[in-house]
């Protein structure tokens, strides 16, 4: 027997379900109120709309047809359970709650019909009241503690949990499984699934503030972070708060564990649940490795998109352009768009091809025209628009273009209401942490993580506008670091290596290798002294690196204030 979430199109099937069974069974011993009552609260429109507000989801059992449907209220209150009278004494009702109850935490009510009592009783609800008549409904007011492993006081606790799970770094099957077991919840989301090499982030960030200017409730999957593990999952640009991500931890830790489900896989889930419960309109998810086989590639998305193709993280997509674009398209699915702002024509090929095999409609960023830079900000125009960016990185130009053509997509086909003025100045409002980013004026002092060889080349791009450059610099040991610091060192002479405390860190003197660098392993030293610096200090690299560089210089600043 398949138990999966109901899909618009079944709501009729489904309300005709329970109205006859209903009538049948139950009906005879209500007063006519109760029955019109009753209903009136099954006709499809009304439902409908309960769905599309996101306060009712329901499951459906299928043994080749539809035989039972539970209808869950806002993740906490069961509206109806109902099984086809053939199949009563079969279980139905009780794997129907069961696969309810996963998807809830915390006090899950019902209002119980008199008959159905012992039943919920039997499944661990107790009353909560007596039984009580509203409307001519008589009803048994009854509550079902969720279990709760009470394992997780703080989020600390929950963080090192989460992190001491295997590392499973590119594999799916698992987590499909446990999914599909959960009733696939993510499939209520109406989701934008963002890859690429550089600039998910970005993208994604530029989309969130145009839809939030506009109105919507977004929410954002994001990594890495710069300040808190729980900066990857956030609703309009704010992250997910300790007390409910314990609560979650302390709800489904044993679930996980059954499962043997990665850190990253346990992260999405989460997000999944956090944004379903707050009713967010969209979800915004950055592809965590490659594409086909990350944890997020478990999203339904509405549109797919993919920012541009890198050499990077070579072991596990490939080691040509082409290779790396077909892994990384695996994010294409059937009939739903593919938007890329990737130019290299090889890519573009095994692109295409990908979306005509999906029979995905292929959309292509167009050319961007008429870019002005200064120090703070860049302009530029691109179709009908003419785009103002406060940022000093060039490369946001290729990043915001695609955020553009996603939005106009969800415009164009009905998704939201988007004016030109909201789109230019939620565009021109964004601002992304860590990219490109001025921390210090006295000297200026600019952050960016450039992580990769490419990224390190949009960088260059930026930054070739300044006189006087210092930079510092330090890397994961996996990237082409001996490409990165060549292209730094056509900026300026004046680069100092350092390392920071990651386990996938490289060393300085590997770095530095022979170039003719300067070597400062204690990277809060070389900002230290990088202060005394007459002109623009850059500190690049790996985002891990600047994750911990950024909120040291920000403390230097209070301290200094």
């Amino acid at each position: 027997m398949d138990i999966r979430i109901l899909r618009g199109h079944e709501v009729s099937e489904a309300n005709q379900l329970i109205k006859d069974v209903f009538m049948r069974q139950i009906a005879p011993t209500y007063v006519e109120e109760g029955i019109q009552t009753f209903l009136s609260s099954f006709n499809d429109e009304h439902i409908l709309s309960l769905m599309k507000e996101q306060h009712l989801l329901m499951l459906g059992a299928f043994d080749e047809k539809l035989v039972g449907v539970i209808g869950i209220r806002d993740l906490k209150d069961i509206q109806s359970l109902f099984v086809d009278p053939t199949y009563q004494g079969q279980h139905v009702g009780t794997k129907l709650l069961k696969s309810a109850k996963q998807l809830m935490y915390g006090d899950i009510y019902v209002n119980s019909v008199p008959s159905a009592e012992s039943f919920y009783r039997s499944q661990g609800f107790q009353r909560v009241h007596d039984e009580q008549v509203v409307h001519g409904i008589r009803f048994v007011p009854m509550v079902y503690h969720s279990v709760n492993e009470e394992k997780f006081s703080n989020y600390d606790q929950v963080h090192d949990f989460i992190a001491s799970q295997k590392d499973r770094v590119y594999a799916l099957d698992n987590f499909k499984r446990f999914m599909n077991d959960m009733c696939n919840p993510q499939t209520l989301l109406k989701t934008i699934h963002i890859g690429g090499t550089n600039g998910k982030g970005s993208t994604t960030n530029y989309i969130r503030s145009v839809l939030q200017k506009e109105g919507y409730r977004v929410a954002t999957f994001t990594s890495p972070v710069l300040v808190t593990r729980l900066e990857i999952m956030r609703i309009n640009n704010q992250h997910i708060q300790d007390d409910e991500i314990i609560c979650y931890a302390n709800r489904y830790m044993s679930l996980w564990l059954e499962y043997e489900l990665s850190m990253f896989e346990i992260e999405v889930f989460i997000a999944i649940m956090f944004f379903l419960k707050h009713r967010v309109d969209f979800a915004i998810f950055e592809v965590g490795l490659g594409g086909a086989l990350d944890a997020t590639n478990i999203v339904a998305p509405i549109l797919s998109a993919n920012t541009n193709i890198g050499l990077d993280h070579t072991e596990y997509l490939g080691d040509t352009y082409e290779k790396i674009a077909f892994t990384k398209g695996g994010i294409i699915k059937d009939y739903i768009p593919f938007v890329t702002g990737e130019k290299k024509q090889g890519c573009l090929k095994v692109f295409e091809e990908l979306c005509q095999q999906h029979h995905s409609q292929f959309i292509k960023v167009q050319d961007i025209q008429n870019i002005q830079e200064d120090k703070n900000s860049i302009s530029f125009d691109y179709a009908t628009y003419h785009v103002v960016l406060q940022t000093g990185a060039r490369y946001q130009c290729e990043n915001s273009a695609l955020a553009i053509e996603i939005l106009l997509y969800l415009k164009n086909n009905g998704y939201i209401v988007l004016d030109n003025e909201t789109l230019l100045e939620g565009l021109r409002e964004a601002v992304w942490e860590g990219r490109f980013e001025i921390v210090c004026q006295q000297p200026l002092m600019i952050i960016d993580g450039a992580h990769n060889k490419e990224g390190i080349e949009a960088f260059y791009q930026s930054a070739k506008k300044y006189q006087n450059i210092k930079i510092i610099f330090s890397a994961l040991r996996d990237k082409d670091t001996h490409a990165m610091i060549e292209k730094l060192l056509k900026l300026t002479h004046d680069v100092t290596i350092c390392e920071f405390d990651f386990h996938r860190a490289q060393s300085a003197e590997k770095l530095a290798e022979n170039f003719p660098v300067k070597i400062e392993k204690d990277w809060k030293k070389a900002i230290d002294e990088s202060y005394h610096h007459n002109g623009v200090v850059f500190i690049t690299g790996s985002l891990y690196f600047i994750s911990q560089v950024r909120p040291y210089i920000y403390l230097l600043q209070k301290k200094t204030s």
